[in-house]
């Protein structure tokens, strides 16, 4: 075999290689934001959204810098995931503890409040009240998926697992779907060429999901991606169209946005 076909054939086999290699490569910490909890893409602004625990939004740019900000100053403020519907244009949060969706226009204005039943089709108790609760949200087309932080399997009550709302609802959303994913503590989800990503933050795992066959593709360390995320809470995740990833870290002292790429 001629030698310049030999080295053609191993730049081929390398270069197919990489491209599923799904390598994450630190770039910086873009903020610090306390007790962020959750994050999301808007490629309409090419901006980020991110909510914290306490109750406040914030708009930054991919550098970290600050847009805007809005405190909602609502009783029931524990806000553990965000994410952009962009076929309406509309900022979906995710409420722990009460575990319903505020619906925000992206000057951050509520528009309305979406109480979820909390029995599927069946009747089974997929989201308890006062249990584990709701923790990521992310959008696919005309359908919003939100996940019930347990650390339970069905058929437990309360279990962890992923929830497909009704894509037509106004002031309350029916369970139509329940993903049994296999992992306990998922704290944040995000959708990225098709695929659904989680973190499940007790495993220290990121997971990449294929949500129409409910099966897991792969699944990687977050300590491998980066050794000093070991410890700390993961509890969102976000991709821009520039093939960069965010992780939302929960910190009262120092929460922060950290910025990798993705390739």
């Amino acid at each position: 075999m001629p030698k310049i076909f030999i080295v053609i054939l191993l730049i081929f086999i390398i270069g197919c290689g990489s491209q599923n290699s799904d390598n994450i490569k630190k770039v910086k910490t873009i903020t610090t934001i306390q007790e962020a909890s959750g994050i999301c893409y808007v490629p309409k602004t090419d901006t980020l959204f991110v909510v914290g625990d306490n109750g406040i939004v914030y708009e930054i740019d991919k550098n970290g810098l600050e847009l805007q900000r809005k405190d909602l100053k609502l009783a029931k403020n524990d806000f553990e995931g965000i994410a952009y519907d962009k076929q309406l244009d509309l900022l979906y949060i995710a409420v722990e503890g009460v575990d319903n969706i505020l619906v925000l226009d992206r000057d951050l204005n509520v528009i309305k409040e979406v109480n979820i039943n909390r029995q599927d089709a069946k009747g089974r108790v997929i989201l308890e009240n006062k249990g584990d609760g709701l923790e990521g949200i992310s959008v696919y087309g005309d359908k919003v998926y939100v996940s019930n932080q347990s650390f339970k399997m069905l058929p437990a009550s309360d279990p962890s697992v992923l929830v497909e709302l009704n894509s037509s609802w106004n002031d309350r959303a029916s369970i139509s779907r329940v993903i049994e994913h296999g992992y306990v503590d998922i704290s944040g989800m995000a959708f990225y060429n098709e695929t659904l990503y989680l973190i499940s933050d007790t495993d220290n795992l990121l997971i990449k999901y294929d949500i129409a066959n409910s099966k897991v593709i792969s699944k990687k360390s977050i300590s491998d991606i980066d050794s000093t995320l070991a410890n700390l809470s993961l509890e969102g995740v976000a991709f821009d169209n520039d093939g960069y990833i965010y992780f939302a870290i929960d910190d009262k002292k120092d929460g922060k946005i950290v910025k990798y790429k993705y390739y």
